[in-house]
């Protein structure tokens, strides 16, 4: 199963996003991905996410269920600031 590290959770269009709202993408740098789509340390954006559990460290997209590693240091930053906690 692919893995994310530094991750965060936004969109296209704007910058950083709640975890909760799921009309959103992840991204970050990818590793282990076993179907050869990306290289080790890659960065990318996700499709869209049906799923983000924290507590358990995965994400289910439309296509793909990630582990998550670490998130960004600049996103959990951002989520201080805005008062939202993983």
């Amino acid at each position: 199963m692919p893995r994310l590290e530094n991750w965060s959770v936004g969109n296209l269009w704007d910058g950083y996003q709640v975890p909760g709202l799921l009309e959103n993408q992840l991204r970050g740098i990818v590793y282990d991905d076993e179907k050869n789509r990306f290289e080790d340390g890659e960065r990318i954006t996700t499709s869209l996410l049906k799923e983000l559990n924290v507590k358990d460290k995965y994400a289910q997209t439309l296509n793909t269920k990630y582990i998550l590693g670490e998130p960004s240091e600049d996103y959990l930053k951002w989520l201080e600031e805005n008062n939202i906690f993983l």
